[in-house]
C-alpha cells in the first residue's frame, strides 16, 4: 500500500495536466491515511501530501492552491481534540470497575487503540540535545515499553509497525509532593478509548504543524502559494496555538484529567501551543520582510495578523513563573528572540509605528533572567527604538558582543542589532538551532 500511495502521487504528477481535475480527491485520499489512528500511516500520508505538492509546485495555479489550503483546514480541524475540554464530563461513572474486573490502568493500554503510537516519556531533566526529542508528542503522555504495554492478542497486527515518539512533561507537583504516577487510576475500557482517540489526535495536530512547517520552509513552495492562501494556512496555526494555550491554562482541567486517569501527569499541550506559535511567526516575518511585488501588495494584511500574536507571546512570556514554569520558559525563550529580532529588522517607518506597542514589553524582558541570545536581542531591539524614536544612535562599542559574557542577568542584559536572512528559518522557526 506505500509502494502503491508514492506511485499514485509519481502518477499524478506524470500525467498532471490529465488528472489535475482529481487534485481534490488526491487530497482526500491521502487526507483519510494522514488522519488512521496509526503513526505509521499518518506519517506516509504526510510524507506523500509532501512530495504531491512538491513535485508540482511550479504547475499549481491559484484555484490548486485554493483545493489545497482546503485540504489543510479539514486536516486541522479533524485532528483537534476539542473532546479535552468536555472528557471530564463524557461518562464521569465510567470510573467503575466492569463485572468486577479492574480495567487496564494506563500503562497497560491496548496498543490498537492507541494507534501503534508508542509514545515515550521525557522528564524534566531529560537531555534537551538528545536526537530522540522531536517535535511529536503531548506532554504528559506516560512513558511505555515493549515490556509494560499489554495487548490483547486478538487486537494486535504484528505487521504493523509504530514510531517512538518521545514527549515532555511540564511537573506542576513540587518535588517533595507524591509523585503523581503513585495515584491509583481505575478506568474502564470504553473510558481509556475515549482518552486514547483524544490523545491520537493530539499527536496528529503535531504532525500537521511540522507538515506546514517542512513545507513552506521550502522556497519554492513559499515562493508560489499565493499571498491570500498563505494567510488563510496561517490562521489555521494561529488558531492552533490558541486553542493549545486555552487548554494549558486551565490548571483545573487538567488537574481533573490527571485524576480521572487520562495521564499519568496532568497533561499540557505546550508543544503545540510554542510549535504552532514558533512556525506562524517565522512564516509572516519572512512575509513581512519579502519586498516581492505579490508578497508587498498584502504587506498590511501580513502586519495585522503578526503583531497582535507577537504581542501575545511577549505578554505570556513575561508572565511565566521563573521558578515554578522553567520548562516554559526555556521552551518559550527561542520563540520570544525571533519575534525581537524580526521586530527590530521592520522598515524604519513601520517600526516607528510599533514603538509603542513593544517598549512596555522589552522593559518586561529585562526584569527577566535571560541568556546572551535573549539578552543580545533585546539589546538590539531598544537600540532601534533609540535611533528611530530618539534619533540617538548607539555606538557598536556598547553592544555585547557574541562570545562575550552575560549567560544570565535582568535589568541593563544587552545585545547586537538583529537582521532577517530571507529563506534560513530551521525547524519551527530558530534559524538552524531548533530540534524537532
Amino acid at each position: 500500500m506505500i509502494q502503491a500511495l508514492r506511485h499514485m502521487i509519481t502518477l499524478f504528477t506524470h500525467f498532471f495536466d490529465s488528472l489535475q481535475y482529481m487534485l481534490d480527491r488526491f487530497l482526500d485520499l491521502l487526507a483519510l491515511c494522514i488522519c488512521q489512528e496509526n503513526d505509521t500511516l499518518a506519517r506516509i500520508g504526510s510524507n506523500c501530501l509532501q512530495q504531491l505538492i512538491l513535485q508540482n509546485v511550479t504547475k499549481f495555479e491559484p484555484s490548486h492552491w485554493d483545493q489545497i489550503v482546503t485540504a489543510f483546514v479539514d486536516l486541522f480541524a479533524r485532528t483537534e481534540a476539542t473532546a479535552l475540554f468536555s472528557a471530564v464530563y463524557t461518562s464521569i461513572t465510567s470510573g467503575a470497575s466492569t463485572n468486577g474486573v479492574r480495567p487496564p490502568r494506563l500503562d497497560s493500554v491496548d496498543a490498537k487503540s492507541l494507534g501503534n503510537l508508542n509514545l515515550n516519556n521525557n522528564t524534566e531533566d531529560a537531555d534537551p540535545s538528545d536526537p530522540a526529542d522531536n517535535a511529536l508528542g503531548i506532554n504528559g503522555l506516560p512513558s511505555q515499553t515493549s515490556s509494560d504495554v499489554k495487548t490483547d492478542s486478538t487486537h494486535t497486527n504484528t505487521h504493523e509497525s509504530s514510531t517512538q515518539m518521545p514527549t515532555d512533561l511540564e511537573h506542576y507537583a513540587k518535588p517533595t509532593d507524591p509523585s503523581p504516577q503513585e495515584t491509583p487510576i481505575v478506568v474502564t475500557t470504553e473510558r481509556r478509548k475515549l482518552f486514547n482517540q483524544i490523545i491520537t489526535k493530539c499527536v496528529l495536530q503535531l504532525l500537521m504543524i511540522e507538515t506546514v512547517n517542512e513545507l513552506f520552509s521550502n522556497d519554492a513552495v513559499y515562493t508560489s502559494i499565493p499571498s491570500t492562501e498563505l494567510l488563510r494556512l496561517m490562521a489555521l496555526l494561529k488558531k492552533s496555538y490558541q486553542f493549545a494555550k486555552r487548554f494549558n491554562a486551565d490548571r483545573e482541567l487538567r488537574t481533573r484529567l490527571f485524576k480521572e486517569g487520562f495521564m499519568r501527569q496532568p497533561p499540557n499541550l505546550l508543544k503545540q501551543e510554542s510549535g504552532a506559535a514558533s512556525v506562524y511567526v517565522s512564516i509572516l516575518l519572512r512575509m513581512y520582510h519579502d519586498n516581492s511585488t505579490e508578497r508587498a501588495a498584502n504587506r498590511a494584511q501580513t502586519e495585522q495578523a503578526l503583531i497582535p500574536l507577537c504581542v501575545d507571546i511577549l505578554t505570556s512570556y513575561i508572565e511565566l513563573d521563573e521558578e515554578t514554569q522553567q520548562r516554559n520558559v526555556q521552551t518559550w525563550r527561542p520563540v520570544v528572540v525571533d519575534v525581537l529580532e524580526g521586530y527590530a529588522s521592520f522598515p524604519a517607518e513601520e517600526f516607528g509605528g510599533q514603538i509603542r506597542t513593544f517598549a512596555p514589553l522589552v522593559v518586561g524582558l529585562m526584569g527577566r533572567e535571560m541568556g546572551s541570545e535573549l539578552q543580545r536581542a533585546v539589546q538590539g531591539l531598544s537600540a532601534r527604538m533609540f535611533e528611530v524614536g530618539l534619533g540617538i544612535e548607539v555606538p557598536q562599542s556598547m553592544f555585547l558582543q557574541n562570545g562575550g559574557a552575560g549567560g544570565g542577568g535582568g535589568a541593563g542584559s544587552v545585545g547586537v542589532t538583529p537582521t532577517v536572512e530571507k529563506g534560513t528559518m530551521g525547524p519551527f522557526g530558530r534559524r538552524g538551532s531548533r530540534q524537532r
